[in-house]
């Protein structure tokens, strides 16, 4: 028996209108082949991504056989649960809605139809497309937008109508929430740490307990359990993540920021606790892999690895 894995990650792309580069369609379809992880181990699974890569590249492992990769969507495939609901939970302006709902937005954040917005907020900022992963289709600035940033601004602008504009504030600890939405409420887990490079880029995954005092706990679930009863308003139900973040103001004091993005999706947090349970590893990365780290996606020039410890 065959499990079959339909390992659309460029799903959002598609929401947005969008198509992605082949660089970046390589690249996510490489790490389309650690959605396995998320699949029984004892049957043959066949991962099917957005484009080719070199199956060499992945590697075995003790409690690990990588998967039969293939291109494009399964014949077969059920997909009666993706529906629109799917598009709608995932994006960017939900999160900001839950979050104001409670108290919980950054200061002057808000969504944006024009350029000119933008310089309501007067310090760093960033303006983020409704539908994008792993830090693309969003715009840096501080102050007014530059020529450069405009114009970046009016083709983001001119895809999707809208953009989730936020202060760019200092960032203490990024962490998400693993969590289930089902037909008569909500199952989540512990929170885990996300790596991220300074300006936000996803690294990878260390599933030790984030350093949060009670208070920010408090926080952090009770917006998880927004965001849950939201997906459930829409009629989503299944796994989703909430990524959020502690941060410093200007003024020196920690804050936490209890809901920055809802995936409504199996991410990497997910992937990175069933690899955890197969090899009792706590980290994925996705950068250079450390002395002792079992790799699973070997190096190359293009940048691509993954690895587990």
């Amino acid at each position: 028996m065959t499990f079959v894995i339909h390992a659309n990650l460029d799903c959002e792309a598609r929401w947005a209108g969008t198509t992605l580069p082949g660089a970046v369609a390589t690249r996510v379809s490489h790490y389309a082949a650690l959605l396995a992880a998320l699949a029984p181990g004892d049957l043959e699974i066949e991962v099917w991504a957005p484009a080719a890569i070199d199956p060499a590249r992945l590697c075995p492992a003790t409690g690990w056989t990588p998967p039969v990769m293939r291109v494009g969507a399964p014949p077969r495939a059920d997909l009666v649960w993706a529906d629109s609901k799917a598009k709608a939970a995932n994006d960017r302006r939900l999160a900001l809605r839950v979050a104001t709902s409670r108290g919980a937005a950054l200061p002057g954040a808000k969504v944006i139809t024009s350029v000119d917005q933008v310089a309501a907020i007067a310090g760093p900022w960033v303006a983020k497309s409704p539908w994008t992963t792993a830090g693309r289709d969003r715009c840096h600035g501080a102050g007014a937008p530059t020529d450069e940033q405009r114009t970046r601004l009016t083709r983001l602008l001119e895809r999707s109508g809208e953009l989730v504009l936020e202060p760019w504030v200092e960032r203490v600890l990024d962490l998400g929430v693993c969590a289930t939405v089902l037909p008569d409420g909500l199952m989540r887990a512990e929170p885990h740490h996300i790596v991220t490079d300074a300006r936000g880029t996803f690294l990878g995954i260390d599933l030790a307990p984030p350093p949060l005092s009670a208070d920010e706990s408090r926080q952090l679930f009770e917006l998880v359990s927004a965001a849950g009863g939201a997906l459930g308003e829409l009629g989503y139900v299944g796994r989703f993540a909430v990524d959020a973040f502690v941060h410093r103001t200007a003024d020196g004091e920690r804050r936490m920021h209890p809901l920055c993005e809802i995936n409504a999706r199996c991410t990497f947090g997910w992937v990175a606790r069933a690899l955890h349970t197969r090899f009792g590893t706590t980290e994925l990365g996705f950068s250079t892999p450390p002395p002792g780290a079992t790799v699973l996606i070997a190096p190359a020039d293009d940048g691509v690895t993954a690895w587990v410890a």
